[in-house]
């Protein structure tokens, strides 16, 4: 076999290979040998087939069979060979030669990862964030916790703030009515819903009452032929209902799993969730800081163009909410340039890593494992589903390999504390999750 190799872009490369015709005869001249042994056909006794009548039956079969397995092979050998570095499968861009006879001759592009020198991250200046749990984070978790255990009691007079309110309404737009046929219900927590034109007109109308009037529909509303539009609207208020909080009693607390039933011990409980999630979220921050001070430090470095659509194509699928789903390529190309600030990102801490022998540490990913399958009812079966499932593990795996790179670029680049609450701390985490998305 003869491979040469032509840099046709900055990561693209084509493999032309050459098979000469006596390695392609001697495969096929093989398989048809222990075809004779294994063929049955009649007129003939099982492994006594006469090669001549295997050949001519199976011969063109035969040939293309190993055709195909000598490009695959020859195409890992020539990458093995050619020590590249490949970011996507290779592709043959025209018609190979010598399918049927003579000598294999076919050409393939390739897309590559760059080569990246040795990444310096001791003059990196990064700001860690330190943080606590404090006793009012505890108290304004318990007050959530009350918040969802609400119970709606019916009143009839007009709605107030705090209100639980169910209306149901028909928009009438320069498009048409809104929804087409029937009315759109909706529940609304007065104060809350963002819409206060809708919530001035909801005060105004008691319980079972409708009226016609005019709103103006935020950008951001729900239904996208109202977005951002004026309407008529038929608004009617259907129930109004008053909220309660339940008391932090013997009852609430059990209903927690705290089998005691002591105050004391829900509020432990309830300190040591926060700050499980604390530790997470400053591992997030941290992680989302690196890979921008990353980013910045080469924002000439190129990524392969195969990878970042992928990559743009699964946050389209994910944003759509349709992971099974092709999305449209328009739709794919708003994701390009996050996409490929993403997968910068990837490339850097996976080279980090690469670069400083830094792996996964197999207790580290059992660890991970155990506080996933923490959170559900059988965290022995879902221990046992991630150890059953590769691509589950590798998640998991790559996870806890980027905090090992952010654990070793902690220790060696400039860090600098920086005070911050623990809001601060879950609000700068939940950002930069949305930014990633």
């Amino acid at each position: 076999m003869q491979v040469s190799v032509e840099n046709t872009g900055s990561l693209e490369r084509r493999l032309t290979v050459h098979v000469p015709e006596s390695e392609i005869t001697d495969k096929v001249d093989t398989k048809l040998k222990e075809l004779t042994r294994q063929v049955s056909i009649k007129g003939f006794r099982p492994g006594r087939v006469p090669i001549s009548v295997v050949k001519q039956r199976y011969g063109k079969q035969v040939r293309q069979e190993i055709v195909n397995e000598t490009m695959q092979t020859s195409l890992q050998q020539a990458i093995q060979d050619e020590s590249l570095r490949p970011a996507s499968m290779p592709r043959v861009d025209a018609p190979p030669e010598g399918l049927d006879k003579g000598d294999l001759d076919f050409t393939a592009v390739i897309e590559v990862y760059p080569e990246l020198e040795t990444i310096d991250v001791s003059n990196i200046e990064i700001d860690r964030p330190e943080s606590e749990v404090s006793g009012g984070d505890v108290d304004e978790m318990l007050q959530t916790l009350r918040e969802q255990r609400k119970e709606w009691t019916p009143v009839e007079r007009n709605a107030q703030d705090g209100d639980q309110v169910v209306i149901e309404y028909v928009a009438e737009t320069e498009a048409g009515r809104v929804p087409p046929e029937g009315k759109q219900r909706l529940t609304v927590i007065m104060g809350e819903s963002g819409f206060d034109g809708l919530e001035s007109a909801i005060a105004e109308i008691p319980a079972g009452e409708e009226r016609n009037v005019e709103l103006e529909f935020p950008e951001s509303y729900r239904e996208p032929s109202l977005a951002g539009n004026k309407a008529g609207v038929d608004l009617q208020v259907v129930s109004v209902a008053e909220g309660s909080l339940p008391e932090v009693d013997e009852d609430f607390i059990k209903s927690f799993g705290v089998a005691n039933g002591l105050n004391e011990s829900l509020n432990e409980e309830i300190r040591k969730n926060l700050e499980r999630e604390l530790a997470q979220a400053t591992k997030s921050m941290m992680k989302t800081r690196l890979i921008d001070k990353l980013v910045k430090s080469m924002p000439d470095l190129e990524v392969p163009s195969s990878i970042v659509r992928d990559e743009a194509r699964r946050m389209a699928a994910q944003a759509l909410s349709s992971p099974e789903t092709e999305p449209d390529e328009k739709v794919v190309e708003a994701f390009m340039e996050m996409a490929e600030g993403r997968v910068r990102g990837g490339l850097l801490m996976g080279e980090l890593a690469q670069q400083n022998n830094i792996s996964a540490d197999g207790a580290k990913v059992r660890e991970a494992i155990q506080t996933i399958a923490g959170t559900y009812e059988q965290p022995a079966e879902i221990m046992q589903m991630y150890y059953g499932n590769q691509q589950l593990l590798q998640q998991v795996e790559n996870a806890v390999l980027e905090e090992e790179v952010v654990d070793w670029v902690l220790e060696n680049a400039k860090v600098t504390s920086q005070e911050m609450t623990f809001q601060e701390v879950i609000s700068g985490a939940n950002t930069a999750g949305d930014d990633s998305e």
